[in-house]
């Protein structure tokens, strides 16, 4: 016998021991291993509650190129994050409660304010980018906040469960049905959920009108209010406490009646943050929360200015012309905050030197003959 067979005789009753042991093995079935997360998509809805007429703010005739979903889970420190397309977005969700929040574009997409603390739920919060102010007549005010870019909002509170993770077949259905119905009614299939979400625009168009005696003296006009909410809390769909001050440069005047009269009056509009959190409502308010100043540039060059404290005289108003409280989310639907001053501002009567001196006019009477619009300063 050669020493190659002596070897094989030699190791054969470890391979029989080896045969043996794996014959007597428990065989287990090949387990399949399926992830432990429900696929859901949030539509979101921005235009429903978004300004249509055409006297409210025109930013929001048009849909966002993107938007922001974020979103909490209780077992959870740091948000789910996803940025991309307009309207809706899938994400694979597992087991927990989450608290959304929506909003449109991206962190990076918003040029004239911030955002901070944005890893929190409930701290969450943007506010209006600042400048210096530069000139002269309006040194009292250390700096203005920007004009807020257009955005929406929208907030919700969902559970994905264990029942919803283990549907093995496929149906499509909407979350809300799934809550009404139950899962019995659904039994033995699996979901491609869908979420609807609603925004609501988190700023206001803040619209103002005074009536000028004299009008056809004016050369030129800039004003400024103070005590408007300077943001707003995401969670809480509010304002924030903290204010600032708006400039206003893009008055328009019109003549009312017979030029003779030059009795006329002036608009201007921008969009802000509205009023800030609990002055709301006008019985909240000190009439010197809101002070709007005029600086009146004359055809003569000179110069006068006129001090209002216009916090009792600004309204919410709906597209019905009805007053709107401001103060819960439903609330905030095709809403504007007007000022009207409710006297008259007289300003120098300056007779004019020359024909054309002054308002550069578009004489183009209405149909009743008595109001007239000027093409600017």
């Amino acid at each position: 016998m050669n020493k190659r067979s002596l070897t094989t005789l030699r190791a054969l009753p470890a391979i029989l021991t080896l045969l043996l042991t794996l014959s007597t093995c428990e065989r287990r079935p090949l387990e399949v291993v399926t992830p432990e997360y429900v696929q859901v998509t949030i539509v979101n809805d921005w235009l429903t509650n978004y300004y249509t007429l055409g006297n409210y703010d025109a930013n929001y005739r048009q849909m966002p190129t993107g938007m922001t979903v974020m979103l909490w889970g209780e077992n959870s420190q740091t948000p789910i994050v996803e940025s991309r397309n307009s309207d809706r977005i899938t994400v694979n969700l597992p087991v927990d409660r989450y608290r959304l929040i929506i909003f449109n574009q991206t962190f990076s997409d918003f040029h004239y304010q911030s955002f901070f603390e944005a890893n929190s739920y409930e701290n969450m919060v943007m506010r209006a980018n600042r400048y210096a102010n530069t000139t002269g007549w309006d040194s009292y005010v250390t700096d203005y906040m920007h004009y807020p870019d257009p955005i929406g909002v929208s907030l919700d509170t969902f559970d994905i469960s264990q029942d919803m993770v283990d549907k093995d077949t496929t149906i499509f259905v909407f979350y809300d049905d799934y809550l009404n119905n139950g899962p019995e009614a659904y039994a033995g299939k699996t979901y491609r959920y869908e979420i609807p979400e609603v925004s609501w625009p988190m700023t206001v168009l803040l619209y103002i009108k005074a009536k000028i005696k004299h009008i056809l003296s004016i050369k030129k006009v800039e004003a400024c209010i103070s005590g408007m909410a300077d943001g707003f809390y995401f969670s809480q769909i509010r304002r924030t406490t903290e204010t600032g001050s708006l400039k206003l440069t893009g008055w328009v005047p019109r003549l009312t009646g017979d030029p003779a009269d030059s009795l006329g009056y002036i608009t201007d509009s921008i969009a802000s943050f509205g009023l800030p959190y609990g002055k709301e409502l006008i019985a909240e308010r000190d009439s010197a929360d809101n002070i709007l100043t005029f600086n009146i540039t004359l055809r003569n060059d000179s110069v006068v200015q006129y001090t209002y404290k216009v916090a009792k005289d600004m309204h919410y108003i709906k597209p019905d012309g009805t007053e709107a409280r401001i103060r819960y989310r439903q609330d905030l639907q095709n809403i504007r905050l007007e000022i009207e001053l409710p006297e008259v501002i007289y300003v120098p009567d300056i007779p004019t030197p020359n024909p054309g001196a002054g308002f550069d006019a578009k004489v183009d009477p209405w149909e009743d003959g008595g109001t007239f619009e000027f093409g600017g300063f």
